[in-house]
Parts: structure tokens; C-alpha cells; sequence
């Protein structure tokens, strides 16, 4: 039978219930404590019985696996239960090898045998009957073939040395077979290596990607490529930084802990440089752009940052950059944009010639060398151009434009100043040349210091007026309101006029304002007359208090049109305001006049360029001609019709 050890006395995260040993592993002792407990049962005599091995080197050397696959509110079964260790078993099991550096434990595995006490009777001489009395026992030692048994097997090495890595199955295996064998019942376990810290992309914007743009309809626009310059925008992840992961520990078949070696750390702020900063997101940290802008990687300094501009000086070609559409803030070009190619960005400057097509998204565009057969667009910004510019069109309707020298161009803007313009065509509000030949110019204030013209075209200066029939319809139509309004309310005045003639309506009307303003106190006999008076009069102070509201509502109307004629006004003579052209020297063939735009320079952003063309060279009426000559000056400055408005 087999004995049983007192388990009275289990540690509080041990339980026995339910034929079993059960480890409660909410009340585990973490830090320490089980290794003392083992060891102190197995010394006392006691054994496991049925111990689940796994779980038990699980809870001495790695209770992280056994919390990851239990979790912490889990009860598990250890063993079935706690028996005692006979002594006159313990012999069975020899002493065990352990290498000297703990590498393994080596035991020598043969078949055992069991000394059994055997009671024997001893017999007397038979009596009458002739059966044999029994006198008295012997005892007899015999030996029987044993078996070891594993519980016992585990506890015995333990208190021999053997602490970890038992081959549980191998042992298991040799015992049942009864056979002779040496074999290594342990070994020791190597500790795993950690990773060290790294650092990875977290964007795929950081990297050149050079090949064809992909489109929404799923087709590849090989004007562009996919990533040329890294464009980085707020808030994105550039890199992020793999923390170290620590190796697991060994352990000697002594259960003596192997460290593994501590893996390498590093710091990642050391690589954020201008336009990045260091944040924890979701567990990780990452280098994340402070703002939209250019990706930078400083190899002298290990630096990744975000500028708002970048500089390329590979030129933009269909070979080195394809089409570009730039989200940073400025953009620097040192070589060459090729014919065809487009560039579209925000503050854009060209060092090189450029052949392409320019596109600024409220920025500024700048060359400072050449523009030929392109074309620069500035949507709300300005185009500056100190090279050359020939056979170009150049936008910025609603900014500046400055060009050293224009041929044969489109020139738009709201203000332009040119030093020599020859065969363009020129729109804008304030417009400035020192000198033009043979061009087409349009504007509300126009400056031209010398004129003349170009292989048989004349100058030719169109000032644009306003065409103030619709202002002043609507400001007749108003007028006619005002003087209606004005005429109604002279015709109430006259009926209350008429009404209060009557000495009697006077008298009572006046009493009435009396009394309402508290200037005349009635007694109770005043009172009572006065409602008397009052039902005398109902009809008639009807009929004043109806004229009344209507010549109230009527000097309402008045006043309201009064201020929309102010207005229409303001407006009108903001139409024709400061429009003059000043032609200091005519030297050549030159034409100024007149043409009605309703809506100045508008008049021109949705025409084709070649309906601007004839438009800005229409001779026009004679009485729209202000100049045509080859020689002289222009001083002229726009004189609005009056129109007459009425005196109150």
C-alpha cells in the first residue's frame, strides 16, 4: 500500500481538493519561495504522486509560460497527491553522474530487486488425528524483481543534484522496461539569445520611387513618377524603433539560472533632426514629421529631418524626376526643366533654363534664368522673371508679375512691371513698361515710358472703363423708388393736414398727446368727459393713427433707399476711378483708346488665347480712340459721365 505524507501543512497557493494538488496561481510567490518549499518536502521523506513534470519545472523556472497559457486566475492541477518516500525504496535508486559544468546528468539504469519478509509456520508432531499442530512461525528473506517508480525517481535526483531537465518520457520508457541502460536523464538547457534594439521604416514615402505614377483609373501616367522626392506630410511616422527583446534564461541540470547576454540598446532621438520630434504611439517609439514638408537624410550627421524646402540639381526630365506635384512649402531647381514637363508646387525658384509648364498653389514663382516656350502660372502669389523670357505665357491674376524681359509672350496679372516688352500681349490693373514694341496692352492704369512698334505692329494701349449702364439703371430704378416713396408721403402729410383743419379734431388730438405724455392730469370728472370726447372722435383718430403708420413705414423705405443709393453710387465711382495711361515718349507707331469691359481685366480669363489676341487688336469706334500717332506723349485720364441724383 502505498503510504501517504502529511499535507496538512500545503502553502496557501497549494490546494488539495478533488483528488488532487492543486496550485492557485493568483497567490503564487513570484519572488521566491516554491524552490524552499520543493526542496523541504523532498528531504522530509515526501514525494509527489502523479506530478505533472512540465508544470512543476514550469513554476520553479518559467512561471511566465505557465501564466501565458493558464493566466493569472487560473487553479492547475500539480499532482495527485503528497506521499512518503519509503527508506526502504530509497536504496533502489544509485547515485546519478552531473558533469562538472552541469551539462548533463548521466544515470545507470538496471533491473532491481525488492527484499520480501516472508512468514513461514512451523509444525509439531501430529496427534491422534494426525494433523500437525503449529508450534510456532519462522521469517524467511527472499529477493523479487522491483521496479522504480518515476514520482520517486524525480524527488531522489532532486535531492542528488539533478534540479532541471529531466527526460521525463525517456525515463519514463527505460523504467517500464526494466532493462539496463546508461543514458543522460538531463541536460542543460541553453539560454536564448535576445534581438537588439533596431530602427525600421514606418513610411514608404521615404524611399525614391522611381517608377510610373499609377492613376485612380488603375493606368500608369508616365509623365510621373511614383515618389521622386520624399514628401513627408504632418504628423506621418518616418521611423520607428524596434525596442530590444531579452533572451530567455538556460539552466544547468543543477537548476543553476544561465543569464543570456544582454541585448544592445540605442537611443533614437540621437537620429531626429529639424521638422521631427520623438513620440509614443501605441506601445512604440516613433520619429513623426512637425510639419508637411521634404524628406532630409544628413549622412554626416545620422540626421532624418522635415524641411520646408528642397533643393534638386538633377534638373526635371522625363529620365531624372518625370512631372512633378510638390506639397512642401519651397522648392529649389539648380539644372534644367525640360520641354513638356511639369512642376507644380507652392514657392518655386529656377536657377536654370526652364522649358516646361510652372505651377505655384498660392506661392511665389522666381527665375533667375530663362524662361523659353513654357509657360508659369501663380494662383493668389507672384512670377518673377530676371532672365529671359520668350514665347511664354505668364499668370498671376490676382498678383504681381516683374520681368526683365519679355518676346512674343501672354502676360496676366493684377500689377505688372516690365523693363522691354516686344509682341506681347499684356493684361492687367496697374501695368508698367519702360519699354514697349509692337505689343497689345490692356489694363485700368497703364504706364508705357517709351512706345513704338515692332516689325510693322503698332503699340497698341487699350484702357478699360467701365461700362456703367446696368449701375446706372439701377440706380435710375431706385431714384424713381425714392421719388415715389417721397410723393406718397407728401400726399399722407396732406390728408392729416386736411384732417386736423377741423378746430374741434385739433383741440381733441392735442388733449390726447396731453394726457399720453402726462403734461395734463384729470380729475374723475375730466376722465369721465374725456372718454365721452374719445367715443366722439373714434372714427377720426382711426383714421389719423392709419395715416400715421403709413407715413412711418413710408420714411422707413425712404431711408433704406437712400442708403442703396449711396452704395450704388460708391460703387459706380469705384468703377471709373484711377483709370488713366501716361505715355511720357511715343517713338514710333502707337494707339490708345477706349474699350467698355463691365468687368475689367476679367473680361479676359476665360478666353482662348487666340480671341485675346483679336480682341486687344480691334481698332475699335472713332470715339473710343484717344491716340494714334508715331511721335508725342499721352497724358489722359478717364472722366466719368455725371449722373444726376436727386437733392433732398
Amino acid at each position: 500500500m502505498t503510504q501517504h505524507a502529511n499535507s496538512a501543512n500545503l502553502p496557501n497557493y497549494l490546494i488539495k481538493e478533488n483528488g488532487g494538488i492543486y496550485v492557485e496561481l493568483s497567490l503564487f510567490p513570484v519572488g521566491g519561495g516554491f524552490e524552499e518549499y520543493v526542496d523541504k518536502l523532498f528531504n522530509a521523506g515526501s514525494r509527489f504522486r502523479h506530478v505533472d513534470y512540465k508544470l512543476l519545472m514550469g513554476l520553479l523556472y518559467d512561471y511566465d509560460s505557465v501564466l501565458d497559457a493558464q493566466g493569472m486566475k487560473a487553479r492547475v492541477k500539480l499532482a495527485e497527491d503528497i506521499a512518503a518516500f519509503s527508506p526502504l525504496r530509497k536504496p533502489l535508486y544509485k547515485n546519478v553522474k552531473i558533469d562538472a559544468q552541469g551539462l548533463f546528468a548521466e544515470y545507470f539504469f538496471e533491473p532491481v530487486e525488492i527484499s520480501v519478509i516472508i512468514e513461514e509456520p512451523v509444525y509439531g508432531e501430529p496427534d491422534e488425528d494426525g494433523v500437525a499442530p503449529i508450534i510456532s512461525k519462522t521469517r524467511k528473506e527472499s529477493v523479487r524483481p522491483g521496479k522504480l517508480d518515476i514520482d520517486e525517481f524525480i524527488a531522489d535526483m532532486w535531492m542528488k543534484g539533478v534540479r532541471f531537465g529531466i527526460d521525463i518520457e525517456a525515463v519514463s520508457d527505460v523504467i517500464s522496461r526494466r532493462e539496463a541502460a546508461r543514458m543522460n536523464i538531463a541536460v542543460q538547457l541553453d539560454p536564448t539569445e535576445g534581438t537588439d534594439a533596431e530602427i525600421v521604416e514606418a513610411s514608404e514615402a521615404l524611399r525614391r520611387d522611381n517608377s510610373p505614377k499609377i492613376m485612380p483609373n488603375g493606368k500608369a501616367d508616365l509623365r510621373k513618377f511614383q515618389n521622386r522626392f520624399p514628401q513627408i506630410d504632418l504628423g506621418e511616422r518616418l521611423l520607428q524603433k524596434k525596442p530590444r527583446v531579452l533572451g530567455k534564461p538556460g539552466y544547468k541540470v543543477t537548476g543553476v539560472l544561465i543569464e543570456p547576454e544582454v541585448p544592445k540598446d540605442l537611443d533614437i532621438s540621437a537620429l531626429a533632426g529639424p521638422g521631427t520630434r520623438v513620440e509614443r504611439q501605441e506601445g512604440f517609439e516613433y520619429i513623426v514629421a512637425l510639419r508637411d514638408g521634404f524628406l532630409s537624410l544628413d549622412i554626416e550627421t545620422n540626421h532624418i529631418s522635415v524641411t520646408e524646402k528642397i533643393e534638386n540639381k538633377g534638373g526635371v526630365s522625363i529620365k531624372t524626376t518625370g512631372d512633378l506635384q510638390l506639397s512642401g512649402n519651397e522648392f529649389i531647381e539648380h539644372g534644367e526643366v525640360q520641354e513638356g514637363r511639369g512642376v507644380e508646387g507652392k514657392n518655386m525658384t529656377f536657377h536654370a533654363d526652364v522649358y516646361g509648364n510652372i505651377v505655384s498653389q498660392g506661392g511665389f514663382i522666381l527665375f533667375e534664368s530663362n524662361l523659353s516656350g513654357g509657360s508659369a502660372k501663380s494662383i493668389g502669389g507672384d512670377v518673377t522673371a530676371n532672365g529671359r523670357t520668350f514665347n511664354s505665357t505668364v499668370e498671376a491674376w490676382d498678383g504681381h508679375i516683374s520681368i526683365i524681359y519679355a518676346e512674343s509672350c501672354m502676360i496676366f496679372g493684377d500689377s505688372i512691371e516690365i523693363d522691354r516688352a516686344v509682341n506681347c500681349e499684356i493684361i492687367g490693373s496697374d501695368i508698367e513698361i519702360q519699354n514697349a514694341e509692337g505689343c497689345s496692352i490692356a489694363g485700368k492704369r497703364v504706364r508705357v515710358n517709351s512706345s513704338t512698334s515692332c516689325r510693322g505692329k503698332d503699340n497698341m494701349v487699350s484702357l478699360l472703363i467701365p461700362n456703367l449702364s446696368a449701375t446706372d439703371a439701377q440706380i435710375q430704378q431706385v431714384i424713381l423708388m425714392l421719388l415715389e416713396c417721397k410723393k406718397n408721403i407728401a400726399s399722407k402729410e396732406a390728408n392729416l393736414s386736411q384732417i386736423k383743419s377741423d378746430p374741434d379734431v385739433s383741440r381733441y388730438l392735442t388733449l390726447v398727446t396731453s394726457v399720453k405724455q402726462g403734461l395734463v392730469k384729470l380729475n374723475a370728472v375730466q376722465e369721465n368727459n374725456f372718454y365721452q370726447m374719445a367715443a366722439k372722435f373714434t372714427k377720426v383718430t382711426s383714421v389719423v393713427t392709419k395715416l400715421e403708420d403709413e407715413r412711418q413705414e413710408l420714411l422707413k423705405k425712404v431711408h433704406a433707399f437712400k442708403q442703396e443709393l449711396t452704395y450704388l453710387i460708391e460703387v459706380r465711382n469705384k468703377q471709373g476711378a484711377n483709370i488713366h495711361c501716361v505715355i511720357p515718349e511715343v517713338v514710333g507707331d502707337t494707339q490708345v483708346r477706349t474699350m467698355s469691359s463691365p468687368t475689367g481685366t476679367s473680361l479676359f480669363q476665360k478666353m482662348k488665347p487666340a480671341d485675346i489676341k483679336a480682341t486687344l487688336r480691334e481698332q475699335g469706334q472713332p470715339k473710343e480712340r484717344i491716340f494714334h500717332d508715331d511721335s508725342g506723349s499721352v497724358d489722359w485720364h478717364y472722366a466719368m459721365p455725371e449722373i444726376e441724383i436727386p437733392q433732398d
